[in-house]
């Protein structure tokens, strides 16, 4: 277990203008999770579907590198009383200026007790939270392993263990952690323009599955 987040922290943190911004959204369309992007409405917020990437910053917390970004939200109504999970879809990727490779470095993601990593090779389980009708907006934290500075990509399958649920396609967490500047936006306009509309480059990265994406700014 890592070096307890406090509420100071994670007030500290929002105060950054992180909180919420990048959330996944999450709905049920047809019997299937459906990720998107989360706005603020006259009612409060609300999911805007179909968007499967998100971008986030790291920051060094007491020597660890670390992330409280994209939470998760849903409406109220959105899910039954139910666990919410993840799955690793495959090993981290490293921008390296001009496209992601394999990388060295893993993600821990944690909540309260709960603590999962991701893989050396191929997909790996995480693990689930509770989540009911009355909506949520819940955040992992997510750990940086053996840290240099650069742009990460996260790929996890997210699942509810209700069996009228399908899970979500694969949703894309783009991480930066002091890389150069430019690089973050890059390595995005990289997934956009180039895995978006040429799947079969998805294999070469070990990534799996195809997605549309368009980032939060």
């Amino acid at each position: 277990m890592r070096t307890t987040i406090t509420a100071f922290t994670m007030l500290a943190v929002a105060g950054t203008g992180m909180a919420h911004e990048g959330d996944v959204g999450l709905v049920i369309i047809d019997g299937r999770i459906v990720t998107g992007i989360v706005e603020d409405g006259p009612g409060g917020e609300f999911v805007i579907p179909g968007e499967r990437v998100f971008a986030a910053e790291m920051f060094d917390f007491a020597g660890d590198i670390y992330a409280d970004e994209p939470g998760l939200f849903a409406e109220a109504g959105t899910f039954p009383d139910s666990q919410l999970g993840f799955d690793f879809a495959s090993p981290v990727q490293r921008w390296d200026g001009s496209t992601f490779v394999s990388a060295t470095q893993t993600y821990t993601l944690e909540f309260g007790p709960l603590s999962a990593t991701s893989p050396a090779a191929g997909s790996a389980p995480g693990f689930g939270i509770s989540v009911g009708p009355a909506g949520f907006d819940e955040h992992y934290d997510f750990f940086l392993n053996d840290p240099e500075p650069g742009v990460y990509l996260l790929a996890i399958d997210l699942w509810s263990d209700d069996s009228t649920i399908a899970g979500a396609d694969t949703t894309y967490l783009v991480f930066d952690w002091e890389a150069a500047p430019g690089e973050h936006d890059r390595a995005i306009e990289y997934v956009e323009d180039v895995i978006i509309p040429a799947p079969a480059s998805l294999a070469i990265l070990g990534l799996g599955g195809a997605f549309a994406a368009r980032r939060r700014r």
